[in-house]
């Protein structure tokens, strides 16, 4: 099963999980706390899934583009989309490994539980610079460095990391001119890690500020 499917089979059933529903309200909650979108914001949302982070932050800003590369995920939100009237948000494939960045600018870019699954990092953090407006913020919620029992069998063969340390991390937005970097903890994940015994898992939520540049007074 490669990464692609995995998701386009889970996107059906993805919101009937509750972990997922309350991981992503609490990144929400964290991005609203510590970046404070506002009324004025485009925002994108990449690696989207079902839309559950976009849809919570929908209401605090202008617009929400949803980017991912799984079609059964993008189905699931634009099905929401429509069904429920949805204004303001649309979603988009996008995936920013084999794909270059979106000519439209963002004043927000969040992406929550996404960076793991991503082999190459900075050429995706890079694209995240290109994507934002001067003075722009990015938001990424992901786990801190874990042994390796986060993640099912069959959710496993689409990882590329095992979680992050936050000091390197940090490092890699800095490298990828982002400034003002902050990182807090958004959550805690309890899960079954077998034979009955549970693991708290922390998720960090790391906000940095596109770091302006000579060109943008241009």
């Amino acid at each position: 099963m490669n990464t692609l499917n995995h998701f386009d089979l889970s996107a059906a059933n993805w919101d009937a999980e509750p972990r997922r529903v309350e991981l992503a309200k609490a990144i929400g909650m964290a991005i609203l706390r510590e970046a404070r979108p506002t009324s004025d914001d485009d925002l994108l949302d990449y690696g989207c899934g079902t839309g559950l982070l976009g849809l919570f932050l929908l209401p605090y800003v202008r617009s929400v583009t949803g980017a991912d590369s799984s079609p059964g995920m993008l189905d699931v939100l634009r099905a929401k989309i429509r069904d429920d009237r949805i204004g303001g948000m649309i979603a988009i494939q996008l995936d920013l490994e084999k794909q270059p960045a979106l000519d439209k600018r963002f004043h927000m870019i969040v992406s929550s539980m996404v960076m793991h699954h991503v082999a190459n990092l900075d050429q995706v953090l890079r694209a995240f610079h290109d994507m934002l407006l001067p003075d722009g913020i990015l938001c990424i919620a992901d786990l801190d460095a874990e042994p390796g029992n986060f993640h099912s069998a069959d959710a496993a063969v689409s990882v590329r990391h095992r979680g992050f340390d936050r000091s390197e991390f940090k490092d890699r937005l800095a490298a990828a001119l982002f400034t003002d970097i902050k990182v807090s903890t958004s959550h805690i994940v309890k899960k079954e890690i077998g034979g009955g015994e549970f693991r708290d898992f922390p998720v960090f939520l790391m906000v940095g500020r596109r770091k302006p540049q000579a060109s943008d007074s241009t």
